[in-house]
């Protein structure tokens, strides 16, 4: 087992994707070409653990030393079968629907390569907070990546005390709204310039 670590710059509902009982990663830390170096999607498998972290933007939590979310990767799946897969039908994004389908991360593959060598990271056993993230204790921040990349050279000790950690959060499942949305609703709200614009 392994924890894949990385900042989530944006967080707006679309990747991650925490609708509809799943939480989903398919169109970000992806190979965009055959040529590509591998990048999350493709290096994660089966009972691995996915951790975003938060940035210093509005969009993405607002600070650093903040979880975003964990998910534990339940499925992972060519584009091509993510996009037949009927239990995933709601994930496919509707531009005129609510913000949640408006979100959707399953869109239909473009030739063979997306189809079979792009990959969607699906999680049943996930903890989303998005704009509600929570503070990273001081003794966990070695698993937090700053900057662009990921992080996975972790050891197995500090894997296991992190996710005893993490299992004591309460609750499974989606937590709070994303970062970019909740951001944008209270901008809405404000009458001076006090949030950033998104």
């Amino acid at each position: 087992m392994k924890i894949y670590s990385y900042v989530v710059e944006h967080d707006n509902g679309h990747a991650p994707n925490p609708y509809y009982g799943f939480c989903t990663l398919c169109r970000c830390k992806y190979r965009e070409s055959p040529n590509g170096r591998r990048n999350v999607v493709e290096l994660a498998e089966v009972g691995d653990w996915i951790i975003g972290t938060g940035g210093s933007s509005k969009r993405s939590a607002g600070q650093h030393g903040t979880l975003i979310y964990a998910m534990r990767v339940s499925e992972k799946m060519p584009r091509g079968e993510y996009f037949q897969d009927v239990r995933f039908a709601c994930k496919k994004p509707l531009e005129n629907g609510t913000y949640e389908q408006s979100r959707g991360d399953n869109k239909l593959p473009r030739g063979e390569f997306e189809r079979e060598q792009q990959y969607a990271l699906i999680s049943d056993h996930f903890y989303y907070f998005g704009g509600s993230a929570v503070i990273i204790p001081k003794r966990f921040k070695h698993i937090e990546k700053k900057g662009p990349g990921f992080r996975k050279d972790f050891d197995e000790k500090g894997i296991n005390q992190f996710l005893t950690w993490l299992e004591g959060n309460g609750p499974l499942g989606k937590r709070g709204e994303p970062c970019y949305r909740e951001s944008m609703e209270k901008s809405k709200k404000c009458k001076s310039s006090c949030f950033e614009s998104v």
